[in-house]
């Protein structure tokens, strides 16, 4: 009996083993044969699938193009002395999310739509392996693998192009990116940008195929084998319109969007804030951030000797800085310790730069009280230089400078705290004493020193003060300065800045003026406009094809109705108006909602990106639409006609028998 239980348990595994190696040898076959009948379609129907290729290539370059520009941007400042920051910019973070979030979207509309118009072309032949005994999960399967197929074509070649475009755009982004790497303004590729480019693009790919893939494979054999495409209730074909309208009024946005940031630049207000004085002169390096090989004495004797020959200088005003520790006395230390020190700002800009895990708040403000000094500037300044200081409050309770008081000998000016753009707080206050290289001076008044003249090198809590030029080299001895400022007579600027242009050519010095600011800002405007016409194109582009698409598909699968209609008695002219009045239709729709769109996105978002952009002065512009809207107009009613005419070719009655 024993025997007989074990014969019987060993031909059971034997054929359970049996069925075992059946089952998977008969899954290898089906994967097999889905892989053939996925890449054999392929092949079949090169065309067909050659514009699924470009929409995924065009998807590609918007992201390739993007994030190489990012990346390399990020990769600049790392590298730069900036890098110690680690500092990234909210705004253009947001930006850069913005821009992505769009890019998926158009991407997703083209693809998705040819995706559909192809899936529709080739239900006959899913309802065909249907009726054989293909699944629903195999079909899926197939067309997931036509869809990694083409990404694995087409995601390369837009990575490359991107890249490619990418490296043309960024010399010109370079010359606004204060750093002064070897490699500033050059492509800085790594495996994460081309990792990153690949998942959205991919991302993109799959979120799009999807829905499609979901009608195909959910068809009945028999609704899939007489299938001509989604119909209404009518009978009429399913239009497309939100998908079609949708693609072509996003790219008509972007564009009226980016032509208004171009129209909107103020070159001559934008210029009067970049700069205090008619002429500005310093060393090339000082204003660059990422620079730490600054000359603080470069603005040497032979400068001043030629500046002496040239007519119209109405005044001189230098600039000097010497960076140390300011010691004050335990009176005036115990007022900014209430004042200053107590204040929420503060005591959060103490903890985010200067406290971690084993040095706290309080152990920083231990150490502050035993030294009772603050790290700082001192500058030294010229009457022209004080007299462009802002935001005045004297200890006479005025709001100008008294140049002759100031320049007794007997007093400073102290720079209030600045912690945000529009944010101050004084650290000493008018009529403090402070003590400057062991001279005992009186606070004569609080000022903001103009971000364009000032030294460009923070700490996140400073003390600065400003002595006179003569009692600032009495302290530290006799040197050049940082920084000489020049006015001069208006009908002399264009002369003098032709000197100064040729002077400096070829040394270690630069100069400003207002001339040199428009030409920075004029760059800076023609860089976004490049980039808002390059997006706005390849989005118009994307739009364009999904119309067409959808035109030509629509027109293809009521190829029977047109026939039967020509039978009784509809000409092709009245065909042809018909099909016509369907593209018009597509455009009336895109132009109302477009106006629409671009006005909300003109008054709000392109409205608070300029404000904070001070070059740009925001104008209300439809222009771009004014422009582009008839040019499409006059295209949706020519490819209806073009492809009514290629259909026609055929008799109705090879038309008619077309199942």
């Amino acid at each position: 009996m024993s025997y007989n239980n074990t014969t019987s348990n060993k031909t059971t595994r034997n054929t359970t083993n049996k069925k075992k190696k059946k089952y998977v040898r008969d899954k290898t076959v089906r994967k097999r044969a889905v892989k053939r009948l996925a890449t054999s379609s392929l092949s079949a129907n090169i065309g067909k699938y050659a514009v699924m290729v470009f929409s995924i290539v065009l998807t590609t370059v918007l992201f390739s193009s993007l994030f190489t520009i990012v990346g390399s941007i990020i990769s600049e400042l790392t590298q730069s002395s900036m890098g110690e920051y680690n500092y990234l910019d909210p705004v253009a973070m947001m930006v850069c999310a913005i821009a992505t979030l769009i890019f998926m979207i158009s991407g997703y509309l083209i693809i998705y739509n040819i995706f559909d118009l192809n899936i529709i072309s080739d239900m006959k032949e899913f309802g065909l392996l249907k009726t054989i005994g293909t699944s629903e999960k195999q079909i899926r399967t197939m067309i997931k693998m036509r869809s990694r197929r083409l990404s694995l074509i087409a995601i390369p070649i837009g990575l490359a192009i991107g890249c490619g475009i990418a490296g043309w755009f960024l010399p010109t982004i370079g010359n606004f990116i204060n750093t002064t790497g070897v490699d500033k303004g050059k492509v800085h590729m790594n495996i994460w940008i081309i990792i990153v480019t690949v998942i959205f693009a991919y991302m993109t790919v799959a979120i799009s195929a999807r829905k499609p893939c979901r009608k195909a494979s959910k068809m009945s054999p028999v609704e899939a084998s007489r299938f001509t495409g989604f119909l209404r209730k009518n009978g009429k074909p399913r239009k497309k319109t939100f998908v079609v309208v949708m693609s072509l009024t996003l790219s008509f946005v972007l564009l009226n969007s980016a032509y208004t940031i171009m129209d909107s630049f103020n070159l001559e207000e934008s210029a009067e804030n970049f700069v205090v004085s008619d002429f500005c002169v310093q060393d090339s390096l000082l204003d660059n951030a990422g620079a730490s090989d600054k000359n603080l004495s470069a603005v040497g004797e032979d400068f001043f000797a030629e500046l002496e020959k040239q007519d119209g200088v109405e005044a001189v005003g230098n600039m000097y800085v010497t960076y140390e520790n300011h010691k004050f006395s335990p009176e005036v230390w115990d007022e900014i310790e209430d004042y200053f020190f107590s204040d929420e700002v503060v005591k959060m800009t103490i903890e985010s730069f200067y406290t971690d895990e084993g040095y706290s708040i309080n152990n920083y403000l231990s150490d502050m009280r035993s030294s009772r000094s603050i790290e700082g500037n001192t500058y030294g300044m010229g009457q022209l230089a004080v007299e462009k200081m802002e935001d005045v409050q004297t200890m006479d309770g005025g709001d100008s400078i008294d140049w002759n008081k100031f320049n007794s000998g007997k007093y400073v000016i102290a720079e209030r705290w600045q912690y945000a753009s529009d944010g101050f707080l004084s650290i000493v206050c008018p009529g403090d004493k402070v003590e400057i290289g062991g001279r005992e001076y009186t606070v004569y008044a609080s000022v903001d020193i103009p971000m364009e003249v000032e030294y460009p090198v923070y700490k996140a809590i400073e003390c600065n003060f400003i002595l006179p030029e003569d009692e600032y080299l009495k302290i530290y001895g006799k040197c050049d300065p940082m920084r000489t400022l020049i006015d001069v007579e208006d009908d002399k600027e264009t002369a003098f800045e032709s000197w100064i242009s040729s002077y400096l050519k070829g040394s270690n010095l630069n100069y400003t003026s207002k001339q040199s600011v428009i030409e920075d800002n004029k760059a800076f405007g023609n860089l976004f406009a490049l980039g808002g016409i390059f997006v706005a194109v390849i989005l118009g582009i994307i739009g364009v094809m999904n119309f067409a698409n959808t035109m030509i598909a629509s027109i293809i699968a009521r190829n029977r109705e047109l026939a039967m209609l020509e039978a009784v008695g509809m000409t092709p002219k009245q065909q042809k108006h018909s099909l016509m009045k369907e593209g018009f239709r597509y455009f009336t729709i895109t132009s109302v909602l477009t106006v629409i769109l671009s006005t909300i996105a003109s008054v709000t978002g392109v409205h608070t990106f300029i404000e904070n952009l001070p070059m740009f002065s925001w104008n209300f512009s439809l222009t771009a639409l004014a422009v582009v809207l008839p040019v499409v107009g006059l295209m949706v009613m020519i490819v209806p006609a073009l492809a009514y005419n290629k259909i026609s070719k055929k008799t109705v009655v090879e038309r008619l028998r077309v199942e």
